[in-house]
């Protein structure tokens, strides 16, 4: 639904705490699911990398 999301986003759509958002974003980071896309500390971006190429595929 959402390729590119931040923790808050994530937060709000989850209806839960940031803290929380934070360690399921940070799990799904070591999976390999998401991506970090701004390589910065605060105000993080991430991404579904697989989903944004499908996207981006053009035929």
């Amino acid at each position: 639904m959402m390729p590119r999301f931040t923790v808050e986003k994530a937060r709000q759509e989850l209806a839960t705490s940031f803290s929380t958002a934070n360690a399921a974003v940070k799990l799904l980071t070591e999976l390999g699911i998401v991506t970090e896309m701004t390589g910065q500390r605060k105000f993080r971006t991430f991404g579904y990398q697989n989903y944004i190429e499908l996207l981006a595929r053009t035929e």
